[in-house]
């Protein structure tokens, strides 16, 4: 039986969601840009689990690449794809070709990305259940 424990990517992906969820009631701490980034491992953390689990990897880590290689083990719902390339359009420094850049938060993006991990979380528990 294969549980968290077993998968490194999981648990440091719950750490990182864990780590944000935290410092939120810390702002003075934990800034939105902070926040964004630790929700942003903790993404990429719950995705590779559940591809590393399946036996494949992704081209790169941008977001778009993630959303791309869960078709090769179950797709991850459309509109938890689609909340992923918004943030990414808030900061994208994993490119391979275009550019690296970064936006200022919008107001209410922090809470809509947690809602994200976590749905994203929920998914690759159940990839790797399956």
């Amino acid at each position: 039986m294969t549980t968290k424990k077993h998968l490194p990517f999981m648990v440091e992906g719950d750490q990182y969601l864990n780590a944000a969820r935290g410092g939120t009631r810390r702002p003075a701490i934990f800034t939105a840009e902070i926040l964004y980034n630790l929700l942003g491992l903790a993404i990429e953390k719950h995705i590779m689990a559940a591809l590393i689990f399946k036996g494949t990897l992704a081209d790169n880590h941008t977001f778009t690449d993630l959303i791309d290689a869960t078709r090769q083990v179950g797709e991850i719902d459309a509109a938890i794809a689609s909340q992923l390339r918004k943030f990414e359009s808030y900061q994208n420094i994993c490119p391979v070709f275009a550019g690296y850049h970064r936006a200022e938060l919008p107001a209410g993006a922090i809470p809509e990305m947690i809602a994200t991990a976590e749905a994203v979380q929920a998914w690759a528990e159940r990839m790797i259940a399956a």
